[in-house]
């Protein structure tokens, strides 16, 4: 029994060492995600590969590849000694934002699954990841969370741990078709719940875009920028606020020194009101930009200035990410000129507007995500047990005051049940089945689990139109074919004229 016992051990700890290994030099790859929870960066999926040549010649491919990085120490940038693990659905141009009862998971929203032959995650791109839990598995979130979508939005909201998601296209292989219906709704997600809901649009619901920024404040406001909407960019002097707590958007115009339009930049937002955007690419992809704007929400008349960096500035790119660390703004990795992707890890302090070649942790408590908030929190599935087994034993004891009491117990006790992350206590009781993803090294494991039924009807997503009258028949009927038979919510979206730019991938002109 002893020598089993070891040799169990041994072999867990060998396959430990093999899924998470150091990554000084991860592949370069763009259309990635990132988020920080508590002291760890962490990063998702992508596209990486052999840089594109033409056409024909297009070798990339979707990763499922979770990048951490602890940020509470100091490192090279040039090195900064990632912890690698391959796990999870393969994808790219999706969100990845945080939740739970302590802010705990990685929730993962959309995306392009183009290598994926799993069609639930198809159907039903939302799900969680606990940072706290080494077993390292995505759990499908199971819950009707619209028409599949990538190139959006999603913010936290820490002190509730509410989700955000705004825009994006649809998931469609075509990205010519997919890039002319934009959508315009707003999604929230109580992760703590695992309950999801449309937002009522108003009139100053922006109108659908993609390849946009969405950031969150202090102040528990959302500020959209820039992006691609109907056939043209957006002006950088539109900025559309939603306001989380109203729950309310607005608009103003910003004054100032304006950044030029641009698409798939990269944004964060400070401590004291403002936003940082670092990069992004012209309507056209033959302009890159490298140069740090800085929105400031302060006043009453936002504005803005473009910074003069100091230090060894990265290359211009776009399709990459920015996230803000205590002052440091983090830039990882990106799409480049000569159809060349990055590797590469870059640190501004936005005290300075300094490149840095090495890392320093400052000011951390200003990007703490643990919930700011005193409201009690539902459970997650770490202490459900324990505090059902307090709820029980609370019950036993009041059940010796009498047999009636006793009778009522016992039957509360029968049909008791607890499940992390379930939504509501009806969708507990149908067998149907769906998928978890556990760790593997290169490749997705696929495990067979009970889960809840999603029981409601299509609906047909309603059409708008845009201003040149296109109704946009034909991709209506495409995307109807894509999503029968699935759950899906009602969906804003506008249809525009055909483009021949290249919209999503960098790797498909």
């Amino acid at each position: 029994m002893l020598k089993q016992f070891v040799t169990l051990v041994a072999t867990s700890c060998i396959e430990l060492l093999v899924q998470s290994v150091n990554a000084a030099l991860p592949d370069p790859r763009w259309g990635h995600a990132s988020v920080l929870v508590r002291n760890n960066l962490y990063i998702y999926g992508g596209k990486v590969g052999k840089s594109r040549e033409s056409d024909l010649n297009d070798t990339s491919q979707n990763s499922n590849q979770l990048l951490v990085l602890d940020v509470s120490n100091s490192f090279l940038v040039s090195d900064p000694g990632w912890i690698s693990r391959f796990v999870g659905p393969k994808v790219a141009y999706h969100t990845l934002s945080i939740g739970g009862p302590q802010n705990e998971l990685l929730v993962l929203y959309g995306g392009e699954y183009a290598n994926s032959t799993d069609e639930q995650v198809l159907e039903n791109p939302l799900l969680y990841y606990d940072t706290l839990n080494s077993s390292s598995i995505w759990n499908n979130a199971n819950l009707s969370v619209g028409t599949p979508r990538m190139s959006h939005t999603a913010v936290t909201k820490l002190d509730d741990s509410m989700n955000y998601f705004f825009g994006g296209i649809p998931t469609v292989s075509n990205s010519l078709i997919s890039s002319q219906v934009q959508f315009q709704d707003l999604f929230k997600l109580d992760t703590i719940n695992n309950l999801w809901s449309i937002q009522t649009t108003d009139p100053n619901t922006p109108s659908g875009r993609f390849h946009h920024t969405a950031t969150i404040l202090s102040d528990g406001k959302m500020y959209v920028i820039g992006g691609y909407s109907k056939d043209e960019l957006v002006d950088m002097s539109q900025i559309y606020v939603y306001d989380t707590i109203n729950a309310r958007w607005s608009f103003q115009t910003a004054s100032g020194t304006l950044p030029t339009a641009r698409r798939a930049h990269a944004a964060a937002g400070t401590h004291n009101g403002k936003v940082i955007i670092h990069g992004g690419v012209s309507m056209n992809y033959d302009v890159l930009y490298g140069d740090v704007a800085v929105l400031d929400t302060t006043q009453s008349q936002y504005m803005w200035s473009i910074e003069e960096t100091k230090g060894a500035a990265p290359p211009a790119r776009y399709s990459h990410t920015a996230t803000m660390v205590g002052t440091n703004m983090l830039i990882a990795f990106g799409y480049l000129t000569n159809d060349v992707a990055d590797n590469n890890m870059y640190a501004l302090d936005t005290t300075t507007f300094t490149w840095n070649e090495n890392y320093t942790p400052n000011n951390l408590e200003y990007t703490d995500t643990m919930p700011r908030s005193n409201v009690s929190k539902t459970p997650s599935s770490s202490n459900a047990g324990v505090i059902a087994g307090s709820t029980i034993g609370v019950i036993t004891f009041f059940s010796l005051i009498g047999g009636l009491f006793f009778l009522y117990r016992k039957r509360k006790r029968d049909s008791f049940y607890a499940a992390p992350y379930s939504g509501t206590e009806e969708l507990t009781s149908n067998p149907d089945k769906t998928k978890k993803f556990s760790v593997s090294s290169g490749s997705t494991a696929v495990e067979e689990l009970s889960r809840p039924s999603m029981s409601s009807g299509l609906a047909v997503p309603t059409t708008g139109t845009s201003e040149n009258g296109a109704h946009g028949k034909d991709y209506t009927t495409l995307l109807e074919e894509r999503m029968m038979g699935s759950d899906v919510q009602q969906t804003n979206f506008m249809i525009v004229p055909k483009s021949p730019l290249r919209v999503t991938n960098p790797d498909n002109i």
